[in-house]
């Protein structure tokens, strides 16, 4: 019989109980009639090898009645076994105590006690002690059980939200893509050109890096850098950006993946861009944190936005780090910084 991870914790609590109980048990015979000490230990080693063999039957009951009985029925069943067997252990291991005193009885005069109701109490006591403990035990366990059933379920659940919520950025961007070619089309056919297969290349390298919850800085810029490089085909140097992230951060540390570029793409599509007064995109690293900054300068027609950028990456990195994206904006800048992730939110790239 294979003894689930319960069962063999049960066995283990069994050892170190079964010769406390026998202390406790027979402590008060010894007390009240006073026997000498030296059956003391040969009876508690008695009383122990018995409550042991109580424990284990129990235990050899837990298992039969999971496997065999209907769940209705399972505890009662169980414990009618348990007394029923428990007790003749107990009067078997009792006969053996008041055996122990034939020896003595003729120097000493001292009578093993003769109750005849001593023993049947003494089986019910012990058994009840124990069919206690153990289903203390098998509660703890089940209530332990339950809450990582739970903790895994809601894990899945995180990990669907965030699914979803990643699966969101292609659509959007593409939508966003298609709305700047259809524009570049009628204006700069040529350039047109140079921005599909700007996108192309883009899609190609976001592909791979999509199947990924979060990516190394590196990565990440990267594709941040591609998506920049389509946008100075549609607006030349109205668009302007800066770079200022230590080499050594590139790869020690990780972000949600498209974080930047959702983060710059929305930068770009809530201002206003002209040669005159160019748009200026900073993306810098300070304190732990990659900050993605704007000249404000909002369009007299802003487009309908949806609410979808920040929503979506502030959404996902609360699911990746329980922590929120920052966000400051003031009458001339707008911006919003993100903490880098260490080693330990590796665990959560897919």
């Amino acid at each position: 019989m294979r003894l689930s991870i319960k069962k063999i914790k049960l066995f283990q609590v069994g050892l170190y109980a079964s010769p406390l109980i026998g202390i406790l048990s027979i402590t008060p015979i010894f007390i009240i009639k006073e026997f000498p000490l030296n059956v003391f230990p040969k009876a508690v080693v008695l009383i122990a090898l018995a409550t042991f063999s109580v424990w284990w039957l129990n235990i050899l009951l837990i298992y039969l009645s999971e496997r065999f009985t209907n769940y209705k029925f399972r505890k009662i069943s169980r414990y009618i076994l348990s007394y029923i067997f428990s007790v003749f252990f107990i009067m078997f291991a009792m006969s053996m105590f008041k055996l122990c005193f034939i020896q003595i009885n003729s120097l000493s005069g001292i009578t093993p006690p003769h109750s005849p109701y001593a023993s049947f109490v003494m089986g019910l006591s012990i058994n009840t002690i124990v069919l206690i403990i153990q289903d203390l035990i098998l509660l703890r366990e089940k209530k332990v059980t339950i809450e990582v059933e739970n903790a895994q379920l809601i894990v899945k659940n995180i990990e669907a939200v965030n699914q979803q919520l990643k699966q969101q950025i292609h659509p959007h961007f593409l939508f966003n893509s298609l709305n700047t070619l259809k524009s570049l089309i009628k204006k700069s056919p040529d350039s047109a050109e140079d921005f599909l297969v700007k996108l192309s290349d883009f899609l190609r390298t976001s592909i791979s890096a999509g199947k990924e919850n979060i990516v190394t800085i590196s990565s990440e810029i990267k594709l941040c850098l591609d998506y920049l490089e389509m946008q100075k085909i549609r607006y030349g140097n109205a668009l302007q950006f800066n770079l200022e992230i230590p080499k050594e951060i590139y790869k020690n540390g990780f972000i949600p993946v498209f974080s930047l570029q959702l983060l710059v793409e929305n930068a770009i599509k809530h201002n206003a861009l002209t040669n005159e007064s160019p748009l200026q995109i900073k993306i810098f690293y300070i304190d732990g944190r990659i900050t993605v900054s704007n000249n404000l300068q909002p369009k007299l027609s802003s487009e309908v936005s949806t609410g979808f950028g920040l929503t979506n990456l502030s959404e996902r990195y609360k699911i990746l780090s329980g922590e929120d994206v920052l966000i400051e904006s003031t009458n001339e800048l707008f911006s919003v910084s993100i903490k880098i992730l260490g080693n330990e939110n590796s665990n959560n790239r897919r």
